[in-house]
């Protein structure tokens, strides 16, 4: 009786079940559900979702003959289409296509600006969206030239030329030691048509160049003509140098023309010596080979070349090469004699044959810790010998005496063997290689004679600047933060405490970082890890951009993985994480949060919420950064602009340099006038 209840009562639950839904409806709901299942993963089944993107596709602009892609994401619904529109349900003009939701331009030309839309459709729910799509041609400095000088005497009358070409046609405007050059400003700035532009001293003209009448001494300095427009900002400078009378070099005056004709003379003649030295050279080197070559036949007739006994020829090695009657094989040729000065390193390193000339013996390397794993191997730090380093690239010996100047090295190792990881270790040594700045630390070599290779960056004495600046903060300041997001997230303790930063340190730490990305962006590259752990810093307070990018390691709660990689969610913007797309103006965003850090002194971004659910809130577009109090207004805005979510809201890096030794200045001004003050109280 016991055992026949229970079953009594799942036969009554299932009676009641079929009577509530009907025999047929219950089959027809489990198909449905295995058919809605099989539907593609991508649109996971949510009946009761509504569509709507993720993210709402934004306005873009494009370089003219240049590709891109916009990306339409829908979700919600069981399977949605997805199709782009020529303004409402025009068919695309040709040289755009639409798949998978994607809008690509192939080649832009003007024609294909306008509006489009994202239409996507499920069943009877469908909604829409527009964006612009505009072509444009990023703005160009014509005049000044870059590095242009000009020379006038004093009294005379110099005449700035501003010319810059562009679509849409670009607006210019003349600053001077990067201060700009306004309308009726204290040093008596008129324009053309204004009513003291007869007798004002400075007249910036309608067609953009500045004029300066009756030039003296104070007026020389640097004046940059910056052009901007919807596409972008270019700036060159001028730098006006004023002679006294009777002072002005007489070559000077012959203009640009005179200048070119002299240049060319000296080309023509350097590349007449050139030919000539190349002449006698390959004359030299023939009358070698001949000789050599009568020598080779001079021992074989008297015998020394050496015979097997059953008179087959023995081979023997020559420099590695084989030899057949005392001479070079055909198939060897190339590791002869005549290439004896190609090593076995340049050998070895195929993958890395351009960057021959940073080769450094891995023997020089001494003291290595190793700190972790990046993207593609393992990260040490060690130290090399500066003084054997400079002999070595002197292709001076390496036994000469010299006291041993030990340098901090940051070591990358390349172990991975996937294309897309060897390509970003070639990235990056282009990057370190061909960026050369004060605020960029160098490439100081390659060890790759052997596998793995390894990519030698310049570190700095006092290291990570994550860490300087959580060192910077007193022990209520980290007790504070430790209360506030949780012990999980409590900093270790640095070895030593520093001193806090000043407002007019940390945005000199801020401009010296943006001059070093703005430097990225003149030579076209991109950073795609800017952070305060990617940065080091000196013991004379100088900020150098780095990427040691410890994937694996004490950072590598800063990284989360995502579609097979290893990214910095907390740090990318939305473009970036969601569809991959990389450039100048993520890396303008990046910038951004890592001012963030160094304001709030080394704190990781929204430290309350977990990793998922900052993609979650990156995906619905809710992530918003909390400006930190010690920041100043003016920092606080151009971050806000730096996080916009359009890439092309965001400021160029040239702006962004512009605005904070702006800021900077405002700050040390006032530290001035308040130190004054104080000394007048006292």
């Amino acid at each position: 009786m016991c055992v026949m209840r229970p079953i009594l009562v799942v036969m009554l639950f299932l009676s009641g079940f079929e009577h509530s839904f009907g025999s047929e409806d219950v089959v027809h709901h489990s198909a449905h559900r295995i058919r809605n299942h099989r539907v593609g993963r991508r649109h996971r089944a949510v009946n009761d979702g509504e569509l709507h993107f993720e993210p709402e596709p934004y306005s873009k602009k494009l370089e003219l003959n240049s590709s891109g892609k916009i990306h339409c994401k829908v979700a919600g619904g069981v399977a949605p289409t997805v199709q782009w529109y020529l303004n409402d349900e025009e068919p695309l003009p040709e040289g755009v296509t639409s798949a998978n939701g994607t809008l690509m331009v192939a080649d832009a030309e003007r024609r294909h600006s306008g509006q489009y839309t994202c239409k996507a459709v499920d069943g009877e729910q469908s909604i829409t969206a527009k964006i612009s799509l505009d072509v444009v041609v990023t703005p160009r400095v014509v005049e000044p030239s870059p590095g242009q000088q000009l020379h006038v005497t004093v009294g005379q009358t110099a005449v700035l030329n501003c010319v810059a070409t562009g679509d849409p046609p670009p607006t210019t405007h003349w600053d001077r030691n990067l201060a700009i050059l306004g309308k009726q400003q204290d040093g008596g700035v008129e324009v053309e048509d204004g009513v003291n532009a007869s007798i004002a001293r400075l007249v910036l003209m309608n067609n953009g160049s500045l004029v300066i009448r009756n030039v003296s001494a104070p007026d020389a300095d640097r004046y940059g003509c910056t052009a901007g427009s919807a596409a972008g900002l270019a700036r060159n400078e001028l730098q006006l140098v004023v002679h006294q009378e009777g002072e002005l070099p007489p070559q000077e005056s012959s203009g640009v023309a005179g200048k070119a004709v002299v240049v060319s003379i000296s080309v023509a003649g350097a590349y007449m010596v050139l030919v000539l030295a190349l002449m006698v050279y390959c004359r030299r080197r023939r009358l070698r080979r001949r000789q050599r070559g009568e020598k080779m036949e001079l021992e074989m007739t008297e015998g020394r070349e050496k015979l097997v006994e059953d008179g087959e020829e023995e081979k023997q090695k020559v420099n590695g090469a084989a030899l057949q009657n005392g001479r070079l094989l055909a198939h060897d040729k190339d590791s002869g004699a005549d290439n004896s000065e190609v090593s076995g390193v340049s050998r070895a390193s195929k993958k890395s044959g351009q960057f021959e000339h940073l080769s450094v013996p891995r023997s020089l390397l001494t003291e290595q810790i190793t700190l972790g794993r990046g993207e593609f191997g393992e990260v040490m730090l060690a130290k090399i010998d500066m003084c054997q380093l400079n002999k070595l690239r002197n292709k001076e010996g390496l036994d000469a005496d010299g006291e041993p100047k030990l340098r901090p090295v940051l070591v990358k190792a390349l172990t991975a063997k996937d294309e897309v990881q060897l390509a970003e270790f070639r990235r990056q040594l282009e990057l370190f290689s061909r960026v050369r700045h004060d605020n960029m630390v160098r490439l100081l070599g390659l060890c790759n004679d052997a596998d793995p290779h390894y990519m030698l960056l310049e570190h700095t004495d006092w290291g990570e600047l994550k860490k300087f600046l959580i060192a910077t903060r007193s022990p209520e300041e980290n007790a504070e933060y430790v209360s506030r997001v949780g012990a999980a997230h409590a900093p270790l303790v640095p070895a030593r405490a520093c001193a806090p930063l000043g407002a007019e340190h940390r945005a000199l730490l801020a401009g010296q970082l943006a001059a070093a990305l703005a430097k990225c962006a003149a030579h076209r590259f991109t950073h795609r890890d800017i952070a305060a752990r990617n940065c080091v810093i000196t013991s004379k307070l100088q900020l150098k951009l780095s990427y040691p990018a410890l994937t694996r390691g004490p950072d590598s709660h800063e990284y989360f993985k995502l579609h097979e990689q290893v990214i910095p969610l907390r740090w990318l913007p939305p473009e970036a994480v969601l569809e991959g797309d990389y450039s100048t103006k993520s890396d303008v965003y990046m910038f951004a949060v890592t001012v963030w850090e160094i304001y709030t002194k080394g704190e990781l971004p929204f430290a309350k919420l977990n990793d998922n659910s900052v993609l979650e809130r990156v995906k619905a577009g809710t992530l918003d950064w909390m400006i930190p109090d010690s920041m100043p207004e003016p920092m606080a805005a151009l971050l806000k602009r730096c996080w916009s979510k359009s890439p092309s809201d965001r400021p160029q890096f040239t702006e962004i340099y512009e605005q904070i030794t702006a800021i900077l200045q405002d700050i040390t001004s006032e530290n001035t006038s308040q130190k004054s003050q104080d000394k007048a109280e006292e």
